[in-house]
């Protein structure tokens, strides 16, 4: 579970592997539900989201996913003004706040968003296949994708934003630098 602060409120944003939608076996029953693409054929992860104010839930939504698993931590969702942004497998969901309305929806990666972070007026998330960047209406304005997945077992950093660029390394060790327009500024020639 990770919280967030909003004003006088506080959300949560939980893992919920086990909810099923329109069941009676659920342990909470969220008020509003919203899907990815595919995600009411096909769940993978569920991310359950409750607006607390003075330890009272006042709203809840839950968002539910499809493609490859995530769970919640503390680079998978952000408030950002008036908004929580949250990755829920290969979609990132925009909801309003205080409301928790769907404000837009976008897939930012062909398999798993790992994590979403804010770059001057957007966000860039750290997808398992690509790097994208995303404007505040939810559009995508570029995409990066490498030699192979950008995972790594072996706690090296598979994805660093940093002051003037983003730093990547992808499954097979090979090292890139791009500039926060998406344009390669620097590649390894060969794996790690």
């Amino acid at each position: 579970m990770i919280r967030h602060q909003y004003n006088d409120l506080t959300i949560e944003v939980i893992d919920e592997p086990t909810y099923k939608a329109a069941s009676a076996d659920n342990n909470f029953n969220y008020e509003k539900h919203y899907f990815g693409d595919g995600a009411t054929e096909y769940p993978t992860s569920r991310h359950g989201v409750k607006m607390y104010r003075d330890d009272q839930i006042i709203d809840s939504c839950i968002l539910i996913g499809s493609g490859g698993a995530t769970g919640v931590h503390p680079n998978s969702s952000l408030v950002d003004n008036d908004r929580l942004v949250i990755c829920c497998c290969d979609t990132v969901f925009s909801l309003s706040l205080p409301d928790l309305e769907l404000r837009w929806k976008t897939k930012a990666d062909p398999a798993t968003c790992f994590e979403i972070y804010r770059l001057q007026d957007d966000y860039i998330t750290h997808g398992e296949i690509e790097i994208a960047r995303i404007d505040g209406e939810g559009n995508i304005k570029w995409r990066f994708g490498g030699s192979d997945i950008f995972v790594s077992f072996d706690n090296d950093d598979a994805f660093k934003l940093n002051t003037d660029h983003i730093a990547l390394t992808d499954f097979y060790k090979i090292q890139y630098k791009i500039n926060f327009d998406g344009t390669v500024i620097w590649r390894s020639n060969k794996p790690g």
